[in-house]
């Protein structure tokens, strides 16, 4: 499996892959801005050479962006939908400029809109910044489905990658707290088979590019965002287990966003150690 975590760019972005060497990642996400600003610095020439190296160096493969959390594609604001538009640009040109392979993004809400007119704005927006010359591949996330979020089903998630012009620069990062939470049994082996044959026959396994792997601190079907350290939520060892050992994921890069970053990823590569190999889905 292609496991990795959510790291720090504390002290320069090129620090990144030698930081996430330190726990044996084979891949790793950050975040190449301040999440919540509008507003980005340019990159240094010389972070850019020193994290295209570290990656080389630490023969790491899947790094993946994750955008600023203040993007909202659904909007249907005049002024937030520019915004939104022009920090998305800044996004795919910081992930292209750092070799980036996939830039996750959540889609938004449906504020002062219908959630089918939310969804059409995803499409329209993400059709006014995507390129065919862009490297990067965007990666959709699956939501929780709190509040007036969209993408909270796969047939959500599929209206919106189908309207889309360049479909093979996208892609579906999927997470595993967000999916419990919208209340899609991935914990139960015939649930979680289930679950994944809806996924497959929905959307298609081939746009599967990456995993968010995070238990959940509630339940199913809560529509809540609550992240908690892998094993120790209400997905358990069990429901982690079904993604650990599915042979058709081994591929894809699983990446931690656990409430403790750093600090719990080592009790949490212990869990996930202890569960490769037990029989599940």
């Amino acid at each position: 499996m292609k496991l990795g975590g959510h790291i720090s760019t504390a002290g320069g972005i090129h620090l990144a892959p030698e930081r996430a060497s330190r726990f044996g990642f084979q891949t790793f996400q950050i975040f190449s801005k301040n999440q919540m600003q509008w507003n980005a610095k340019p990159l240094p020439e010389e972070e850019i050479e020193g994290f295209r190296h570290g990656v080389t160096h630490y023969n790491m493969c899947g790094i993946m962006i994750h955008a600023s959390y203040l993007l909202n594609m659904g909007t249907a604001s005049a002024e937030l939908r520019k915004k939104a538009i022009d920090a998305f640009l800044v996004e795919i040109q910081r992930a292209d400029l750092l070799g980036a392979d996939y830039l996750t993004f959540h889609p938004g809400s449906a504020s002062g809109s219908s959630q089918k007119e939310a969804i059409n704005s995803v499409i329209q927006n993400l059709n006014s910044v995507m390129s065919e010359d862009q490297k990067c591949i965007v990666l959709l996330e699956n939501a929780a489905g709190q509040g007036s979020t969209v993408g909270r089903t796969f047939e959500e998630i599929a209206e919106m990658m189908d309207g889309l012009q360049f479909r093979e620069k996208a892609g579906v990062c999927l997470d595993t707290c967000h999916t419990w939470a919208a209340g899609y049994d991935i914990v139960s082996p015939e649930g979680y088979m289930e679950t994944m044959d809806k996924f497959s026959s929905i959307i298609g396994f081939g746009k599967l590019k990456g995993i968010h792997l995070n238990d959940s601190k509630k339940g199913r079907g809560s529509h809540l965002d609550r992240h908690e350290q892998i094993g120790q939520g209400t997905i358990g060892l069990t429901g982690i287990g079904n993604f650990i050992n599915d042979r058709r994921l081994a591929h894809i890069p699983m990446i931690m966003e656990t409430p403790l970053g750093e600090n719990g990823y080592g009790t949490d590569i212990e869990v996930i150690k202890s569960l490769k190999g037990m029989k599940s889905a």
